[in-house]
């Protein structure tokens, strides 16, 4: 929050703004518990495509396609978001928390104020001095609400707690796109396994295969 340099606490030039507002962080889980294979099967379609037959693929250099290494990457990345996953889960436990409290920002500030106790008197005591003198017991410390923490922390409360829970949307979102980019590794895999279970050199022709 934007402090007032004349001392008079936060600065109140926004205070027309609505705070932000925030829907509730989602709840995220692994899909995979263990990497899957890459194998030839084609994933299923619900058809939408329609019956089109297939265009011709065009030549083109030769390439190789290291499905090994993909699936070790694949695995790197489950573990990585396994991590991020227990992670965020933790994170947002807090934040709900804090969320569902309203007191981490001062909303119930409080200081300590002491007594002072009175000055000795200058008369001179004529008592017996073994008779028994009874003392008050000194009350120690009084807690006392804190105004200025607590207005301060009713304006920067109310930012904030919705502000956290958008950052924790956007971890989620983040954690989100690197699964689907696991899917698409996956995917991705499967086709080059796929095509390359089905190549096939074109049948003869009756042409000669070099001229002259």
């Amino acid at each position: 929050m934007p402090i007032d340099s004349s001392g008079g606490g936060s600065d109140t030039s926004g205070d027309s703004e609505p705070p932000p507002t925030a829907a509730p962080p989602p709840t995220l889980s692994m899909l995979w518990q263990t990497t899957p294979a890459i194998t030839t099967e084609m994933p299923q379609t619900n058809g939408g495509g329609g019956e089109k037959k297939p265009a011709k693929a065009p030549t083109h250099p030769a390439l190789t396609v290291n499905v090994g290494d993909l699936a070790d990457s694949m695995e790197l990345l489950r573990l990585s978001s396994a991590d991020m996953v227990a992670q965020y889960e933790s994170l947002k436990s807090l934040v709900l928390a804090a969320d569902a409290s309203h007191t981490v920002f001062g909303e119930q500030a409080t200081y300590k104020d002491t007594i002072p106790k009175p000055r000795p008197s200058q008369t001179v005591d004529r008592r017996n001095p073994h008779e028994v003198t009874l003392q008050e017991p000194d009350p120690g410390p009084i807690v006392k609400d804190d105004p200025g923490v607590r207005k301060a922390a009713e304006k920067f409360g109310p930012v904030m707690y919705p502000g956290m829970k958008n950052v924790l949307m956007e971890c989620a979102n983040a954690i989100e796109l690197v699964g689907r980019y696991m899917v698409l590794m996956d995917r991705t895999g499967t086709y080059y396994a796929h095509a390359d279970h089905t190549s096939a050199f074109p049948g003869p022709t009756g042409k000669p295969v070099v001229d002259g």
